[in-house]
């Protein structure tokens, strides 16, 4: 071996000398085999492969000496860089060691910092929950966007509390006591919203809910909420009372607020820890009953009732179309048309919801093979109990075998509610979803304020916010706040954000800003009935 200044290193030398003696020797002897000792021989032929052996392994313990003192080199690099004290008499396990704790200090640190920033200008971080100002954008929401119940209630609990208990720690005590047991309640419904109204106020917001259950759910939160824990030191046995109110699309939310606060009032004459509401009569096809919707869904699958729409999700660096989102309709057996948002939840409680998932997807797998080379993915919306469905998984599996369905040409879409919900559970399916093709997109995100671990366990291709997050977006540095988090939240993880229900100019300008990737709603167009392709929409 040859030193890179010219010279030549101990060990070649000495291998150079040996076979150098290896060669003389043997020719000695085979010119002169008498005057040769046989013992020179065989001391050359053990020397020479000594030699060999030496050189093999100074040469390797050299390569190992320079790569330790690189990696000595790299550890104090990084030492310095995480601001460690890099002292001699560490061993490097000791050193690394220390390195990995600070990178998972710094790591954690990062998530709380983000997390903080996504939500700052929208919690309350008494009690942790939404306040005023999210609740207030959720309840322009589903007052007024097509794609939700066009029905739901809106209940008031107001906390008793003594003048000389005036922002007291026990108080912040009792309100968090009532928002974990609001949290439970919530969870048996689908579309809600928790939030701190005032300093003794909590709202919860319920779609979708019947005129019927109205009443129910406000006795049953009387009775919870009253015989909680957190109440059991107080003399006073009247410690909240609760008012609630009916919406209809529509309406206009001071109004609603308004009912919701007066029935408060006529609660709080009505006896302790006393609930009261104020219930609007609803449309037939709203009150119509689990038996009628069993026959109608029922029918409306055998005789192909769904209608698809295609809405474009455009790129604002492209500015062109990214994908397109399938949404459905249904035609009713007396000609209306349904929104997905008011018969879904009823196909939920029929158990029919798997079906329709069915139906749906094939039809678009369908639509999209016609010919992919020009029209651009869909994306199809997934209840998270069909996917945890094993019948339901059976039946998808068959479908990819056959070729019925390319998993290349959908994305699948599931709720950040559901994936919550049911993420022990829905983690494993997912996981399963993405390695047989199908790219997995998380929707409604904003809807809550829960820190969104998934985003780190799952492979995710986007994440799509939430309406009313996107509602007015220009004016309200509270949302752009939570936006602007959680773009940068995502960023390293490859994880693209796109926006729904974008309506206004302003609304997509401010996006582009805050480093959105894309976006969909009536600013770009209507729902499609046919999938279009690239450079169609103008």
């Amino acid at each position: 071996m040859i030193r890179s200044s010219g010279q030549f290193s101990a060990p070649s030398l000495l291998v150079i000398a040996v076979t150098l003696l290896l060669l003389t020797s043997a020719s000695f002897y085979l010119l002169k085999p008498s005057a040769f000792s046989s013992f020179t021989l065989v001391a050359s032929l053990v020397l020479w492969p000594c030699s060999l052996l030496w050189l093999f392994y100074s040469h390797k313990l050299r390569n190992l000496q320079q790569a330790a003192a690189k990696q000595q080199q790299l550890i104090t690099a990084i030492y310095k860089q995480l601001e460690l004290n890099a002292a001699p008499e560490k061993t490097e396990v000791r050193q690394l060691t220390e390195i990995s704790q600070r990178i998972s200090h710094l790591l954690k640190r990062d998530q709380e910092v983000r997390h903080l920033v996504r939500v700052q200008g929208l919690i309350d971080h008494e009690l942790e929950v939404g306040n005023r100002v999210f609740f207030e954008s959720k309840l322009q929401h589903y007052l007024n966007d097509q794609a939700e119940s066009a029905y739901g209630a809106l209940y008031l609990v107001q906390v008793h509390q003594s003048p000389s208990e005036a922002a007291s720690i026990r108080q912040l005590q009792r309100l968090r006591g009532c928002i974990d047991i609001l949290h439970g309640i919530a969870a048996a419904y689908t579309d809600t919203v928790l939030a701190r109204l005032s300093d003794n106020d909590l709202v919860l917001l319920v779609a979708g809910l019947a005129a019927d259950d109205m009443a129910k759910l406000g006795d049953r939160m009387a009775v919870l909420l009253s015989r909680a824990s957190c109440f059991a030191d107080c003399q006073d046995q009247d410690v909240l009372h609760i008012g609630y109110a009916a919406y209809q699309r529509g309406q206009a939310s001071y109004q609603l607020l308004s009912e919701a606060d007066m029935a408060l009032k006529t609660a709080q004459l009505q006896g302790q820890n006393s609930a009261y509401g104020v219930v609007n009569q609803q449309d037939k096809a709203v009150a119509r009953g689990s038996v009628w919707w069993r026959s109608e869904l029922s029918k409306a699958l055998q005789e192909q009732r769904f209608v698809l729409s295609f809405q474009p999700v455009m790129s604002w660096q492209d500015k062109d179309i990214l994908q397109h989102e399938v949404l459905i309709r249904l035609h009713s057996s007396d000609g209306a048309k349904v929104p997905a948002a008011v018969f879904l939840p009823m196909a939920h409680n029929c158990g029919l919801v798997g079906l329709i998932d069915q139906h749906v997807l094939l039809k678009a797998a369908k639509l999209c093979a016609v010919d992919s080379r020009h029209y651009s993915r869909c994306s199809i919306n997934i209840s998270v109990s069909s996917l945890l469905d094993t019948q339901w998984w059976q039946w998808l599996e068959q479908m990819l075998l056959s070729g019925q369905i390319d998993p290349a040409q959908l994305a699948l879409e599931v709720t950040e509610h559901q994936v919550l919900k049911h993420y022990k559970a829905a983690k494993a399916v997912l996981l399963k979803l993405h390695k047989a093709g199908f790219s997995l997109i998380v929707d409604q995100v904003g809807l809550l304020l829960d820190n969104a671990g998934y985003v780190d366990e799952l492979p995710l291709e986007s994440v799509k916010l939430h309406p009313s997050v996107v509602r007015n977006i220009d004016q309200h540095l509270e949302q752009q706040l939570f936006v602007r988090g959680l773009i940068a939240g995502y960023a390293n993880k490859g994880v693209r954000v796109l926006a729904t229900g974008v309506e206004l100019e302003q609304e997509w300008l401010t996006l582009q800003k805050l480093g959105i990737a894309g976006g969909q709603g009536f600013y770009f167009s209507q729902p499609l009935n046919q999938i279009i392709t690239h450079g169609q929409l103008q």
